[in-house]
């Protein structure tokens, strides 16, 4: 009986002619054969296809062996790659991290520093205005004090003048008075 292909059901063409012939040339032997022959001659043939399958399989499991150490192979080599990497970019990261704390410290540092300078720099600026305006305010109060001083001099003066004028005027006016009253005589 010939044996159909898997992927098509059919037969081949050559094997399906020889297996009709030898059929044929069978069932010739067979009324000749005995049960014993027709055994060995079918155990013979099927030894050979079985060796010819075993063969065939163990090229395959072959070539599959080899292409699974490949793979293994390539996969740890491709693990090993990638744990170098993973390693190298992890330290990298730890030091960038490492390197950017660093950075933010002395920033800050910076900052206060420059902070402390600039409030130290107002402190300092702010105390001199305040010193310059007291002094011009002191300054000013010295110059206002004086010229107070000169108006009480001044209002002084005009207090006695107008005393004077207050008790001088009925003064002049009896001499007037008089004068008037000796020049009518």
């Amino acid at each position: 009986m010939p044996i159909p292909r898997i992927d098509t059901g059919e037969t081949a063409k050559p094997l399906k002619d020889w297996e009709e012939r030898e059929f044929e040339k069978r069932s010739e032997k067979l009324h000749q054969m005995t049960d014993n022959q027709l055994l060995k001659e079918i155990l013979t043939k099927s030894d050979k296809k079985c060796n010819a399958l075993i063969e065939r399989q163990n090229t395959l499991i072959e070539d599959l062996t080899t292409t699974v150490k490949d793979l293994k192979k390539s996969n740890e080599s491709l693990r090993l790659n990638l744990h170098y990497i993973v390693t190298g970019t992890t330290s990298q990261m730890q030091e960038t991290l490492e390197s950017e704390r660093k950075f933010k410290t002395e920033i800050g540092e910076a900052i206060k520093r420059a902070i402390t300078t600039s409030a130290s720099e107002v402190r300092e600026k702010a105390l001199n205005q305040v010193d310059e305006t007291v002094s011009e305010v002191k300054r000013e109060l010295k110059e206002t004090q004086k010229e107070i001083e000169r108006q009480r001099d001044d209002m002084k003066f005009q207090h006695g003048f107008r005393k004077f004028l207050f008790w001088a005027t009925p003064i002049l006016l009896l001499a007037q008075t008089i004068a008037i009253i000796i020049t009518a005589l």
